[in-house]
């Protein structure tokens, strides 16, 4: 299985700084991002989707505490989590600066609590085997050259019986011709479109080639992941209710991936490719236990060598007894990469 390179990562990390900066300090460095302005009413929307996808899964009774958000950006969802549901929780990313800026966006948005904020790698959580009863993400997993790894991962950590929610991801079209590229997605432009543009939307849902910031920094776009892979990736979990969503036709195609009455549907999602989302339970029972998510942080460096070792608060750092390295908490954040990692991606960090 292939896993995201370093080259990527180092990428991402850079891009994501620079977006941060551009979007609260005003710096200029993409003339076809979201301003500030912009920025903040989409992380609006995405707040307020984020409240009734999670308050209608608490009103299964599927617990929502404690929590791991995977790629959680500026936190903005995990924001929602602490301050609007009442969970506790661990916000993930490798980017140091989208998560830092998690707190300019608690106050712009008037809240009072933050996440625990974690830089990692996802394709190494330091969180213990069994120990997480809820994980979600958003438009995350398709950044990474396959799914399955960061989905085996998000596996292990969550409890016996316990449940990952994801959204927002793409699955490949197959009525597709990459013939021209299309305007970069994500551009701070108005959203009036003249009939002739407006043809040519429609055009580039067959045609086109996605073109953004992001895949010009090295950052991956996968957009090519097959039905297939899904089902795959997705057959770890004893239960699953996955929806397939495509609305390259005017009425929008909505089925369940494995219900298999829906094979008509299927056909259709498949030919026009769209976006899949759904709600997956580890086999087990589940026993929720309130305790803090900084229980559950392990050793990136014993995790690396098949050993999961506890870790804990030593001033500003976070302290393994058995290896006896340190972490450093820095600016809120809390960098949890092997030494190894550590020096590759971030080696201006002070680790003393």
């Amino acid at each position: 299985m292939k896993q995201q390179s370093e080259e990527s990562q180092k990428g991402e990390i850079e891009f994501r700084k620079k977006l941060s900066q551009q979007q609260i300090t005003g710096e200029h460095f993409f003339e076809d991002e979201y301003d500030a302005e912009s920025i903040k009413k989409i992380l609006a929307d995405r707040m307020k989707k984020t409240y009734n996808d999670m308050a209608s899964l608490r009103a299964q009774n599927i617990p929502l505490s404690p929590y791991l958000e995977i790629g959680a950006e500026r936190c903005q969802r995990s924001l929602v989590m602490e301050n609007d549901l009442g969970a506790n929780g661990a916000a993930v990313d490798i980017s140091f600066d989208m998560l830092k800026s998690c707190d300019h966006y608690k106050a712009a948005f008037n809240k009072s609590k933050v996440p625990l904020r974690i830089c990692c790698d996802a394709n190494n959580m330091p969180f213990m085997t069994g120990s997480v009863p809820f994980v979600f993400c958003y438009e995350t997993l398709h950044h990474f050259p396959e799914p399955t790894p960061i989905v085996k991962e998000i596996h292990r950590v969550l409890s016996p019986g316990g449940y990952f929610s994801f959204n927002e991801e793409p699955f490949k079209k197959v009525l597709h011709v990459n013939l021209y590229n299309a305007e970069k997605a994500y551009a701070n432009k108005p959203a009036k479109r003249s009939k002739v543009r407006k043809i040519k939307t429609a055009l580039d849902i067959f045609f086109a080639k996605k073109t953004c910031n992001e895949v010009d920094h090295g950052i991956i776009e996968n957009l090519d992941i097959s039905i297939k892979t899904w089902k795959k990736t997705l057959g770890l979990f004893e239960e699953k209710k996955v929806n397939l969503h495509s609305n390259a036709i005017k009425k929008t195609i909505d089925t369940e991936m494995f219900h298999p009455k829906n094979r008509g549907k299927y056909l259709l999602a498949y030919l026009f490719g769209g976006e899949i989302s759904g709600l997956c339970r580890k086999a087990g029972h589940l026993n929720v236990k309130q305790t803090a998510i900084q229980d559950a942080l392990i050793c990136p460096l014993c995790l690396k060598n098949a050993t999961e070792s506890k870790l804990t608060p030593r001033g500003s750092s976070l302290h393994c007894e058995k290896c006896g390295n340190s972490y450093p908490i820095f600016e809120g954040v809390a960098f949890l990469f092997s030494p190894e990692k550590m020096a590759e991606l971030y080696p201006e960090i002070n680790r003393n």
